[in-house]
């Protein structure tokens, strides 16, 4: 585990070197759709909150001024917004977001955005990192959102979404990190996302969670020896747990508890006794491995390592 994550270390430095302060400036239309996404971001308190954020208004420049939270490439192009922890209790305006048309990261966890996640998420066609996590989200996951195919990183865990995981997810080939954990998602896991066909990039899915949700029906044939992490505790899943993971020997009855339905190894019983179970307590450990985790798919992304004196503030 620690040389998993003096790695995932180095691959966040990787990344990040991509993301250099520009001293070039973005258009006037950009940054008054930039404004107005902040404004609905941050909700009813937008005029307290400004103040310990800043930039993000029309008399500076997002690259040139260094905006809070904003990232830009060598170009002066907005590649990156980092938005977590403010207490924004809004809406997310995709609309207006995905005017910056070279954004390639969003971070937006542990606020407290509501509202659904909008169909038009779709419009930002270069994000290959989305976290939302720890909000408020509701509603369904667009299906629209398959239509992002060079996410590498998809994290919406800790929010109040409802209904299936889409079908669509499986059309993301570079997908490395999915986590779906605490929410309130139900219907079966699609097997879309397990296919072979699915690593049409040749990078396997290493990275899985959808504990603490309502989700029913038997576990797909992952591709479990090519998973780093992988948790779907606290359920409603049913049928022998498939045999790759029990063989990897990566994934205890930790990863399975809480699924009256489920049988066979690694739990300690076997389909040809009834099973019986409790919920085991939610919060199961591995969001810190996801944080570490989150950043490796920069090696997908062609991104050299350069050699620069980088102040980031989050």
């Amino acid at each position: 585990m620690v040389s998993i994550r003096i790695f995932t270390l180095g691959l966040i430095i990787v990344s990040l070197a991509a993301l250099i302060p520009s001293s070039s400036s973005e258009t006037d239309a950009v940054k008054l759709s930039l404004v107005g996404f902040m404004k609905k971001l941050v909700g009813p308190d937008f005029p307290t909150l400004n103040n310990n954020i800043s930039g993000w208004d029309m008399a500076t420049d997002p690259c040139r001024n260094q905006w809070h939270g904003v990232r830009c490439d060598t170009s002066g192009s907005i590649v990156g917004i980092f938005l977590s922890g403010f207490r924004f209790s809004g809406a997310l305006d995709t609309e207006l977001l995905c005017s910056v048309g070279s954004l390639f990261l969003l971070k937006l966890q542990n606020n407290t955005i509501r509202g659904p996640i909008p169909e038009e998420i779709v419009r930002c066609g270069n994000l290959a990192i989305l976290d939302l996590s720890d909000n408020r989200f509701v509603g369904s996951i667009p299906n629209e959102m398959g239509s992002l195919t060079n996410l590498t990183t998809l994290d919406l865990s800790g929010n109040r979404l409802s209904g299936p995981i889409p079908e669509t997810l499986g059309d993301l080939t570079s997908l490395l990190i999915l986590d779906l954990q605490n929410n309130q998602l139900s219907g079966s896991i699609p097997e879309s996302i397990t296919r072979p066909t699915y690593r049409a990039s040749g990078q396997p899915l290493r990275f899985f969670r959808a504990e603490n949700n309502r989700l029913t029906g038997p576990i797909p044939e992952f591709k479990f020896e090519l998973l780093a992490k992988f948790n779907v505790s606290n359920n409603d899943l049913s049928g022998p747990i498939p045999n790759g993971a029990a063989a990897t020997g990566f994934f205890g009855a930790d990863c399975f508890m809480g699924n009256p339905g489920l049988c066979g190894e690694p739990l300690p019983y076997s389909c040809q006794q009834p099973p019986v179970q409790s919920r085991v307590p939610s919060g199961s450990p591995g969001r810190t491995e996801l944080g570490l985790l989150m950043m490796m798919v920069s090696s997908i992304l062609g991104v050299s390592l350069v050699s620069f004196s980088f102040r980031f503030v989050y």
